[in-house]
């Protein structure tokens, strides 16, 4: 019966138009960050702190509840029509067929979370890591052992030379008793020239700059509620963007929604065209418009000039366009300040504690809320103690989430892409042209699959 609703819902497929057809591909789209939200959080967050558990054991409720094998078969029947349509030019026809594998890899990746949850011998969880692992470094990459050993070592040397208080030296002896502070060394890294940044924050921030009639939206007042958020962001797309808003969930398809909803942060959905700020969040004016730049001046404007192409997936984002997307909106906050800052490299530890250390959930969590503690503060009271076991919980939490005993590498792409774009823009400093190419859409424009096919479009 479900290969037969699948065959008549094909055929009628046939008859959509391409973008019709790439609208109901996205419905579709694996969703990793909302499957990996546990349902047990608080309690195994308060358990694991209180040191009543070793290792956490969340439950993801919602990667239970989908058929893959369907998904799959529903992603390939769309993405098929979709490859081979008459009116998708040849040209274009290779970026779907990547867009649709991405699909598939995400569905399976999220599925292989759940056997490495549920494995009932050792061999099942072996077999259910090593496939994760696969599908993960695909999908997102891997650490470099070279800028871990980088990142760390500069934590770890600044760590050594400083002075503490008896309760601090206690701490940093068995933070070192958790490393081995002789492997790490501080070694320089990338960083773009003062020339750079002042190029870019002359783009970002100044007179008839491309940010300047978005910024001018934010009035000067010391706070802004989640209400007076929403309003700045309106009052933007309104004005700056010719768009009409909707606040009906139910009208909204090819309409942009801005929506206070419960949410870790704000964000930009492209793949639903919505902006959501979380419920009683509060921000200064600087935070306001370090959020206009990154939300609103990337997320969503590149979103929307890819709409307007002749090709749909620059609305929601090329194959290997992330590290891109994050590391723009970090570099634009940076441009706004005009200066430079490393952006991601607690994610990276992290990372590569569990990657090239072997570390498990305990043994991060212990290792980094020492070096947390100890970088900002050299006689630590109990309060701060307390303070930094639970940032360092949420920010282990944050990487292994989705199997508790692995880490994901989504988050490289903050520290990756920040880099990779400072890079570009090193390159092309004084071309504005080549500038503007970086926010034609959803795309890496300093990889030459993506350039071609963003100089190759035409508007809609």
């Amino acid at each position: 019966m479900i290969e037969e609703n699948l065959k008549i819902n094909a055929e009628a497929e046939k008859t959509l138009s391409i973008e019709d057809l790439f609208s109901g591909l996205t419905e579709l789209e694996p969703l990793p960050i909302a499957n990996f939200v546990p349902i047990n959080a608080a309690e195994q967050k308060k358990a694991f702190i209180d040191g009543t558990i070793d290792i956490p054991d969340h439950i993801y409720d919602k990667p239970n509840m989908i058929d893959f094998e369907l998904k799959r078969q529903k992603i390939n029947a769309t993405g098929n029509i979709i490859v081979s349509h008459p009116d998708v030019q040849q040209k274009y026809r290779n970026v779907y067929a990547q867009f649709i594998q991405n699909y598939l890899d995400k569905t399976n990746f999220i599925e292989a979370s759940t056997k490495v949850k549920s494995a009932q011998t050792v061999k099942e969880k072996s077999d259910a890591k090593l496939n994760f692992m696969e599908l993960n470094e695909k999908l997102y990459g891997v650490p470099d052992i070279f800028t871990y050993q980088s990142l760390i070592g500069e934590k770890i040397s600044t760590i050594s030379k400083n002075q503490y208080s008896e309760n601090g030296l206690k701490i940093r002896s068995e933070l070192f008793d958790l490393i081995n502070e002789g492997s790490f060394e501080k070694k320089d890294r990338f960083q773009p020239s003062q020339a750079t940044v002042d190029w870019l924050h002359d783009i970002v921030d100044s007179e008839n700059s491309l940010y300047g009639s978005m910024l001018e939206h934010v009035p000067e007042q010391d706070s802004f509620n989640d209400l007076e958020i929403k309003t700045v962001f309106e009052s933007i797309l309104i004005d700056e963007f010719d768009l009409r808003l909707v606040s009906n969930p139910a009208e909204a398809g090819l309409l942009w929604q801005i929506v206070i909803q419960d949410a870790q942060s704000v964000n930009v959905k492209a793949a639903e065209k919505k902006i959501v700020i979380p419920i009683g969040r509060t921000v200064n004016y600087q935070q306001l418009r370090k959020l206009v730049v990154h939300e609103i001046g990337v997320h969503f404007l590149r979103s929307n000039m890819g709409a307007q192409t002749d090709l749909s997936p620059l609305e929601w984002g090329l194959n290997d366009y992330y590290d891109t997307e994050e590391g723009l909106g970090a570099v634009m906050e940076q441009g706004l300040l005009g200066k430079y800052r490393e952006a991601g490299a607690d994610h990276y530890i992290t990372a590569g504690l569990a990657y090239f250390d072997g570390k498990n959930f305990r043994d991060i969590f212990e290792t980094k809320w020492r070096i947390a503690l100890l970088t900002s503060n050299s006689d630590p009271s109990d309060d701060d103690i307390s303070k930094a076991k639970n940032t360092a919980y949420n920010a282990t939490m944050r990487i292994m989430r989705g199997t508790d005993e692995l880490p994901w590498f989504k988050d490289l792409s903050y520290y990756n892409g920040a880099i990779k774009v400072w890079e570009r823009l090193e390159s092309i400093r004084g071309d504005e042209t080549e500038f503007m190419l970086l926010l034609l859409g959803k795309a890496d424009s300093g990889n030459p699959d993506h350039r071609r096919i963003l100089l190759e479009t035409a508007t809609k």
